[in-house]
């Protein structure tokens, strides 16, 4: 069971798979704001903080690598798992160089997604947040 006050910033485009993984996390436990781009995450990232973002890298206008970027500069403690349906390419590249600490490839199991982000901010020994090593689907 997540901790119940694991905070998430979910950035995906698609409004449907948006409105079903917020509602999937939230029934989990998790507190979740949800952006459709990269725009709307910077506004969120800017009133409040996250020990998780779900980033998609594919977005209209700037990229999830920009959303990568602003995360790892203004908030350095928040988790970043990369969500996307592309297993390939220069944005998947330029986000693994950010240091990401997984990457989930789409469609995702709802259990597995909910798994990784428990690890991820599970504490371990000595309360240094642990980062996970990244599990084949």
């Amino acid at each position: 069971m997540p901790r119940r006050n694991t905070t998430v910033l979910l950035v995906e485009d698609n409004a449907g798979l948006r409105r079903t993984v917020a509602d999937i996390l939230q029934a989990a436990g998790m507190k979740v704001d949800a952006a459709s781009d990269a725009s709307a995450a910077f506004r969120r990232l800017a009133r409040g903080r996250y020990d998780v973002a779900v980033v998609d890298l594919v977005l209209p206008g700037p990229s999830g690598v920009e959303v990568i970027r602003k995360i790892r500069s203004s908030a350095p403690a928040t988790r970043i798992l990369v969500c996307t349906a592309y297993s390939d390419g220069h944005l998947l590249a330029e986000a693994l160089e950010l240091g990401v600490e997984l990457t989930i490839f789409k469609p995702a199991d709802p259990g597995t997604l909910i798994g990784l982000i428990e690890k991820t901010v599970e504490p371990c020994p000595g309360g240094t947040p642990r980062i996970s090593d990244p599990e084949p689907f």
